[in-house]
């Protein structure tokens, strides 16, 4: 039998994973976890959180540049973390790159009292993606709202800027 969450009672997260599986996994080295790279599954290591960001908005900008009308291709945003998003616009309007054929599918929202919270919420991850990210993006080259994910156009047309 599984753990319990100790986050919400019902729920699978890391709180329940077996103790066995987090002490192996608490003695994997860098090399060990490179080992596990293989077709479909690529482990890659980042010397500075500088770095890591950077690679995290250009896998949204390289993506979303891929991406046309016959063949879209989108990103399935994180809920964190979120300091890729003010790159992934500055690079965009810098480098003037049209991402009109871009997807965005929001990974998460918060729920509470029995359905996600609106986007004017402070905590709303759909805020902080359009406040970081989206509505910084030059509308000649940003994906149009019907490319985000139905609940997550139907929110950002409340803040797009």
């Amino acid at each position: 039998m599984r753990k319990l969450s100790e986050i919400a009672e019902g729920w699978w997260d890391y709180t329940t994973l077996d103790d066995d599986i987090l002490n192996d996994a608490a003695k994997l080295t860098q090399n060990d976890l490179l080992k596990l790279s293989r077709p479909g599954f690529t482990i890659k290591v980042f010397d500075s959180l500088d770095s890591f960001y950077l690679a995290e908005a250009l896998e949204y900008i390289n993506t979303w540049k891929k991406s046309t009308s016959d063949n879209p291709l989108g990103i399935c945003g994180p809920i964190g973390p979120t300091e890729q998003l003010p790159l992934v616009a500055q690079i965009i309007n810098d480098l003037e790159i049209d991402v009109r054929n871009g997807h965005f599918w929001a990974m998460d929202e918060w729920f509470m009292e029995g359905r996600e919270v609106s986007a004017d919420n402070p905590l709303s991850f759909t805020r902080a993606d359009m406040e970081l990210c989206f509505n910084n993006i030059d509308k000649r080259f940003r994906m149009p709202d019907e490319n985000f994910l139905d609940r997550f156009s139907v929110q950002c047309q409340k803040l797009v800027a």
